[in-house]
């Protein structure tokens, strides 16, 4: 099974990282990841967690692991523990300081070839006048096992968001992680 990733923004906080930070630490990062390597002009810059409007929880739950933006993950220290390693060859971590403490953010770089996607079914994408790809389309598994891939992008959903696999929910979910939602990728 694949599943996307979004953030639990109802039950869990969100990261915040300041624009005008990022820009002066590193005035020529563009904010758009789209699955381009980072690390060589990354500098950590600060960051905080903070609850939406929609935060439903009685307590304040910091995530383990969360989605900052275009389907860039973001770990806590122990989450980078358990993943650093299993997610060596989809991407890139980028250490972020968030109250003195070192998190890190996921930039998913290995997008799953067309010839693995299934598009025979699919839907086109567009709210409001933007086209934001497709969906209803069908991953080919069998691309990422060789590789030892867990976590991937897509083009057909313009690299917005991430994919995962089973592996990788069933390491999350034994570890009892918090912040993330998996939505399964299911063709109608």
């Amino acid at each position: 099974m694949i599943y996307k990733l979004g953030c639990d923004y109802e039950n869990t906080a969100l990261l915040s990282i300041d624009g005008v930070e990022l820009l002066k630490k590193m005035p020529a990062l563009r904010p758009k990841f789209f699955a381009t390597p980072k690390q060589k002009e990354w500098v950590a810059p600060e960051a905080s967690f903070y609850y939406s409007e929609n935060y439903k929880g009685n307590i304040k739950v910091t995530p383990d692991v969360t989605v900052w933006t275009t389907g860039v993950l973001a770990f806590s220290p122990k989450a980078y523990d358990v993943f650093h390693e299993l997610l060596a060859n989809a991407g890139e971590f980028l250490p972020v300081s968030v109250d003195d403490e070192t998190h890190y953010l996921f930039n998913t770089l290995y997008i799953i070839p067309d010839k693995a996607i299934d598009k025979s079914k699919a839907v086109e994408v567009i709210d409001t006048g933007v086209h934001f790809g497709q969906t209803n389309v069908a991953f080919d598994e069998s691309f990422l096992g060789p590789e030892n891939i867990f976590v991937f992008k897509s083009n057909t959903n313009k690299l917005l968001y991430s994919f995962c696999t089973d592996e990788f929910k069933n390491i999350y979910d034994s570890n009892n992680f918090k912040g993330i939602i998996f939505e399964p990728v299911d063709v109608k």
